[in-house]
């Protein structure tokens, strides 16, 4: 009589055993973790519950926009990023799975003869046990910021977890379908690139934010037993899911881990960009125009065009920059914003709107034989690299600034500002752009995150810090709330400062420089 074959749950059991076998860390470090987590996330709900009740302790935790002019209900505040939450939250798991496993796991699991259904089931329910904390969590934020009552309340939080959890078993469900799976990230991201979008037009008609109330209990019970409904058809549906399909996943996953605990951004972007559909052959552009250009400004106008193609030929871009200038258009549009809330939009969303510019300069750090093809010097390509930056930079700062001339007046002087002020991020895009990889094969150093190289916090903050550079003279208007002469002045030379940063930036290797600079 043959042995019978082990189960799924041993399998996990003897992988588990061993891991914890070679593993240093001990127990007590792993309830000091979650200890801690739980404790931040504890302290930073508590902090913002407190600060949203007393806002306007006389009506309810957020006080009403201001009669004159368009103005954002501050309710909105709460409701707009909760929903952007709970989209971004979608999105970010049909990328990653949500059923996947990692290379490893991969190799020796799927070969097994075991159950596969019972190999799976804990990797399953990891991301609908997440979603249900985030979306609790955003239930809970905008069921204090608005009035209303017990009841009202933990139906907004109940409501907000249920629907999370609802989208994450809908996105297992549809794994295996490549086509509506690809549809739930689309609509996700439409859905968060629609928020700032929505809350402009809501402070333009000025339109007050939906009350909680103690409908949303019942509408939760619902979705509840919806989602239980589809969590016990994804279970028994677990065998069927495709190997290729958790192998895909678990790379995304695993190179998204590897980016985040080396602080690459690049990396991440990268990663959460993976097609999970079969590439098509893009149609080739002859670029026939090109032979009207000036000989000696032929490969200027070849690569500037390249970069344009780019950016126009891959939608999320366009997108992001879009998006990037609804944030400070709706945080202006709220009535009486702090400088500070101000400052900290337009930054955030000016170096959104940059690095959604320098597709072309990634892919060259990448690859540097895209640069090297082009019979110019290195400070030439990186010259000409800043021009599509510059001139969508030009297009998003003189929307703001024009919107912040309309907040507090003198707008030709705030757009003079933003214009001046362009070239700056610009630069810093470039220079973040072609920031060198960290090496991992020399020497470490001994972190709270693990072994991290040398230099890495160097590296990660070429460009934020020509960003933040560049951006003092704004920043001292914003919090003075006019412009002045002297701020454009200085603005002109820290526009040049940055730029000149950004062109004397060193390679990685001396091999990867154009050969055309070498003696």
């Amino acid at each position: 009589m043959s042995p019978a074959l082990p189960t799924g749950g041993q399998v996990r059991r003897v992988t588990r055993d061993a891991s914890n076998y070679h593993s240093e860390a001990k127990l007590t470090d792993l309830l000091g973790d979650v200890y801690i987590g739980v404790f931040a996330v504890a302290m930073a709900s508590t902090m913002v519950f407190s600060l949203s009740t007393r806002l306007a302790p006389g009506e309810g935790p957020f006080r009403q926009a201001a009669q004159d002019g368009p103005g954002l209900a501050v309710g909105w505040i709460a409701v707009l990023p909760a929903i952007a939450a709970v989209a971004a939250f979608i999105g970010l798991v049909t990328r990653l799975g949500p059923l996947s496993l990692s290379g490893a796991e991969s190799t020796w699991w799927l070969p097994l003869p075991v159950d596969r259904r019972s190999l799976l089931r804990p990797a399953a329910y990891r991301w609908p046990g997440i979603g249900l904390v985030v979306g609790a969590v955003c239930g809970a934020a905008v069921s204090f910021a608005l009035p209303a009552g017990p009841a009202a309340m933990a139906g907004t939080t109940a409501l907000f977890a249920a629907l999370t959890v609802t989208l994450v078993i809908t996105a297992g469900q549809l794994q295996s379908r490549p086509t509506a799976h690809r549809a739930i990230r689309v609509a996700a991201d439409l859905v968060t690139a629609g928020v700032p979008l929505f809350g402009i037009l809501m402070a333009l008609s000025r339109t007050a934010p939906p009350g909680t109330t103690w409908v949303a209990l019942p509408v939760a019970v619902v979705l509840l037993v919806v989602a239980i409904g589809l969590a016990v058809s994804w279970d028994r549906r677990l065998g069927d899911v495709h190997a290729v399909s958790l192998r895909h996943s678990g790379a995304v996953t695993d190179e998204a881990l590897v980016a985040v605990l080396s602080l690459d951004t690049r990396a991440l972007g990268r990663a959460l960009a993976v097609r999970t559909q079969s590439p098509r052959r893009a149609r080739s552009s002859t670029m026939k125009w090109l032979t009207r250009v000036p000989r000696s400004w032929r490969p200027q106008a070849a690569l500037i065009t390249s970069d344009v193609l780019l950016f126009l030929r891959t939608p999320r871009q366009p997108v992001q920059v879009l998006v990037a200038l609804g944030l400070p258009v709706l945080g202006l549009l709220v009535p009486d914003p702090g400088p500070a809330s101000t400052i900290v939009l337009l930054l955030i969303g000016a170096y959104l709107a940059s690095l959604a510019t320098v597709e072309g300069a990634r892919r060259a750090q990448i690859s540097p034989g895209l640069d090297a093809a082009f019979p110019i010097g290195q400070r030439d390509v990186r010259l000409t690299r800043m021009a599509l930056p510059i001139v969508v930079m030009e297009f998003w700062f003189i929307v703001i600034t024009a919107v912040l001339g309309w907040r507090f007046g003198d707008p030709a002087w705030w757009v003079l500002l933003g214009v001046l002020s362009a070239p700056a991020w610009a630069a810093a895009a470039v220079r973040g752009a072609y920031r060198p990889n960290a090496t991992f094969g020399g020497p470490t150093i001994t972190s709270p995150m693990g072994a991290l190289p040398p230099g890495l916090a160097s590296s990660v903050v070429k460009g934020p810090d020509v960003a933040l550079i560049g951006s003092v003279p704004i920043v001292v208007a914003l919090i003075l709330g006019s412009t002045h002469p002297e701020l454009l002045s200085l603005q002109v030379l820290l526009s040049g400062v940055a730029v000149a940063i950004a062109l004397h930036q060193k390679t990685e290797n001396p091999e990867e420089a154009n050969p055309r600079e070498k003696p």
